[in-house]
């Protein structure tokens, strides 16, 4: 069985000194293949090196919610350059985070569509982090929708999920599917349509149940499956083949 990790932060300083071992841990797991997702520059340039030096990694670059207002003047210009290298497969993470302090509502609307540009004009999906800001948000896809995307660590409305499966888009589940208090979650990654879903830890975040409240590693993806699994009442190697196949198509990774 093969897994597909759509999301984690190998870049996080949670896992300095022990990137190599994580990820070796993760594919004795099952974990083939990753996107370490960038949240800022900084972390953007660490995924590209930890991509290069560790197989079956690919990145994703971006500035999320949380870090916009410490954004360069030219953060934009640097993406643009950063895509260039070969194992980059998506623009993100960015989005609009409307539960925790980051900005100005209407200063993280603009990023995000600047992000989302960027991405439209590269070919690139976009990694979306949306918390708490689903109205935003469907307006977004009304007047601006990537060409491509995945909602990571998927919390959000039914309407959402269903706007963005309308539109081809990818929803990807944490560990937070496997929490006891997940019941609308649960309840909407049941119904996700096949071709339209992922699975992701969002590692070092959300370690999935049993290892809930400990840092979440790249390995723990296996349980995050298995409850995934469950309630789609489907075998977790048929899962495990779905998502990492979506994932492929959505990075568009080839080989």
């Amino acid at each position: 069985m093969r897994l597909f990790d759509s999301h984690l932060h190998l870049n996080h300083p949670a896992f300095q000194g022990r990137e190599e071992s994580a990820w070796s841990e993760a594919q004795a797991a099952g974990v083939s293949e990753g996107v370490v997702i960038g949240y800022d520059l900084e972390s953007s340039r660490r995924a590209i090196e930890l991509a290069d030096q560790l197989p079956g990694l690919y990145v994703s670059i971006g500035v999320s919610p949380h870090e916009i207002l410490a954004a360069p003047t030219g953060y934009l210009e640097e993406l643009e350059r950063l895509a260039g290298h070969p194992l980059v497969v998506a623009i993100g993470e960015c989005g609009l985070e409307y539960h925790y302090p980051a900005g100005p509502k209407e200063t993280q609307i603009e990023h995000f569509i600047r992000q989302i540009e960027l991405a439209n004009r590269l070919n690139k999906a976009v990694v979306i982090h949306l918390r708490e800001a689903d109205e935003d948000f469907l307006k977004i896809l009304e007047a601006r929708p990537p060409g491509s995307a995945i909602l990571h660590c998927f919390t959000a409305s039914r309407e959402v999920m269903e706007a963005a499966v309308a539109r081809g888009y990818c929803v990807s589940f944490s560990g937070i599917v496997t929490f006891k208090n997940a019941r609308d979650v649960q309840a909407i990654a049941a119904v996700v349509p096949s071709p339209n879903l992922l699975i992701e830890t969002d590692a070092p975040y959300l370690a999935p149940v049993p290892s809930r409240g400990k840092l979440c590693e790249p390995a723990m993806l296996p349980a995050t499956l298995r409850r995934l699994a469950d309630l789609r009442d489907t075998r977790a190697e048929t899962l495990a083949e779905q998502t990492r196949e979506n994932a492929r198509r959505v990075f568009q990774i080839s080989g």
